[in-house]
């Protein structure tokens, strides 16, 4: 604010005189000047602005007014015949009412209109006095507590509409304006940041921090770097860490025992570890959601029983989240999904079961994403995947089966069947054999028939080690496109492409 102070000197009978200049007349209560408040009484009485000024009702300044005449007129007097603040009182008298600014403005104007009988300032000396105050950032119109500001600035900081930024403190500005976006980013109030997302939580538990929103979880991954045990993929939530069972796999009827001891319908989390001494034959039902994971790089296995698939999934509601798991050696199934289950499968290898690697029934459903998963070779072979009247997903996988007489890989009647980025191989001299699947949906994926899957796959493509070699990194490469929510690792965790339209490597592995 600059406060300024004013000098005038005014002509009066021909002698100059540095003094405060009173005419006096009698106080008119009609009048802008007499009894009333001066520019206030003509704002009142013309509300459209057409006649803001106030022109003193003195003998020198009346200049023949009509009989009704009430001082106010279009454009501002001089000195001696301008009332702002009324009650008799001329510029010169009395000019407090107008603020600082108005009375520097109004010191050196003059009447230009038909008034006269007024007297020209003879000299005006200006002297200003200016602090270095710096002004509170503003992006906004003027307000008050009756005049709220509108969403773009929508804090009154000195009067002024701005944004959180300007506030004393920001975080708690946004908190206080709305609870849902309690931090300020730059100009903005917003849900999280790179360095604070603890308004993320539910099934939203992620911050998106170029949108600085809350999001969803969708890999396992992301819930175990916020210390939980895994991602509920169908809501978006991360399993609870109040919700987990530690299991060893040396122990007999270990992993079946964590499962009876999760409620029906209720959602909890199997961490692996151990030895594979032991067998399993595990049953997920009971409406549970139940996660079987390894939460460090090591893939867990857990070798079947005889007679009984490794794993079964049976049950309205029932749902088997698997991460880094290898389900091997059954003498029947590898997972058998049934009765409306549901599995989930990310970075799991479901190998060398006698009865055939995945089977869902109708009215299943199956997602798997960089999954390697093997049938049972022989005359005819067992696929790696079947379906009857299901819903399945298969994502950047590897689908294979040994050495056989003509059994396909990939197997459907009914249903709906996807699969995107992957690598389907049956180890055949019948060529076209490696699919059954009428009606399914096959897009960037490689379908093989070949008598010799080491060249891709080294000595491994028997026992379900779907990893590449050089020679099969050159025959899959660029088969696969990377699109927006697919995964940004493979199997083993090596990065994938992570821009939307980028060319990839089909199947479960990039790089040998």
């Amino acid at each position: 604010m600059h406060r300024t102070t004013i000098f005038i000197a005014l002509a009066l009978g021909g002698t100059a005189a540095v003094s405060c200049v009173r005419t006096s007349y009698n106080l008119n209560p009609d009048y802008c000047s007499g009894a009333q408040d001066g520019d206030s009484f003509c704002a009142q009485q013309y509300l459209d602005g057409s006649k803001p000024y106030c022109r003193s009702g003195s003998s020198a300044c009346e200049n023949g007014a009509e009989p009704d005449f009430d001082g106010c007129v279009v454009e501002r007097p001089g000195d001696e015949c301008y009332s702002p603040c009324g009650q008799g009182n001329t510029f010169a008298d009395d000019a407090s009412c107008l603020d600082d600014e108005t009375t520097v403005a109004d010191a050196g104007a003059t009447e230009t209109s038909s008034s006269v009988g007024e007297t020209e300032p003879s000299s005006t000396t200006v002297e200003p006095e200016t602090d270095t105050e710096e002004p509170s950032t503003t992006t906004g119109p003027e307000c008050t507590e009756d005049v709220p500001c509108m969403d773009a600035a929508p804090f009154c900081v000195d009067g002024a509409c701005s944004t959180c930024d300007a506030t004393e403190v920001p975080d708690e500005s946004c908190a206080m304006l709305d609870e849902s976006l309690p931090l300020c980013v730059g100009a903005e109030c917003v849900q999280c940041s790179t360095e604070d997302a603890s308004a993320c939580e539910g099934t939203t538990p992620l911050c998106d921090a170029e949108a600085s929103t809350c999001v969803g979880c969708s890999f396992h991954e992301e819930c175990q770097d916020l210390d939980l045990p895994a991602c509920n993929i169908a809501t978006g939530a991360c399993f609870s860490a109040d919700a987990v069972t530690p299991v060893n796999l040396s122990g007999a009827n270990a992993l079946q025992n964590a499962v009876n001891g999760v409620a029906d319908g209720a959602e909890h989390t199997i961490i692996v570890t151990g030895s594979t001494a032991s067998t399993h034959s595990a049953v997920v039902d009971g409406g549970r959601t139940i996660a079987i994971v390894s939460t460090d790089a090591s893939i867990q296995t857990i070798r079947g029983a005889g007679g009984s698939p490794t794993l079964t999934i049976t049950g309205a509601d029932s749902t088997a989240y698997l991460h880094r798991v290898r389900l091997e050696d059954s003498n029947d199934l590898g997972v058998s999904v049934e009765n409306s289950g549901v599995l989930y499968a990310d970075n799991t290898q479901v190998v060398g079961n006698d009865g055939g690697g995945i089977e869902l029934a109708a009215g299943t459903s199956g997602f798997l994403r960089n999954c390697m998963v093997a049938g049972a070779g022989g005359n005819p072979g067992l696929p790696a995947i079947s379906g009857t009247g299901a819903s399945i997903e298969v994502l950047f996988s590897t689908l294979g089966l040994d050495f056989n007489n003509g059994g396909p890989a990939l197997e459907c009647s009914g249903g709906s069947v996807a699969v995107r980025n992957s690598i389907i191989v049956s180890e055949t001299s019948m060529a076209d054999s490696e699919v059954n699947c009428p009606g399914s949906t096959i897009e960037n994926s490689a379908q093989e028939t070949t008598l010799s899957p080491n060249d891709w796959f080294g000595t491994g493509f028997a026992s379900g080690d779907y990893f590449l070699t050089a020679a099969g990194q050159t025959e899959f490469a660029n088969e696969a496109t990377w699109e927006d929510g697919d995964p940004p690792f493979d199997f083993e965790g090596d990065a994938r492409p992570d821009a939307d339209g980028a060319s990839d490597f089909a199947g479960a592995d990039t790089v040998p």
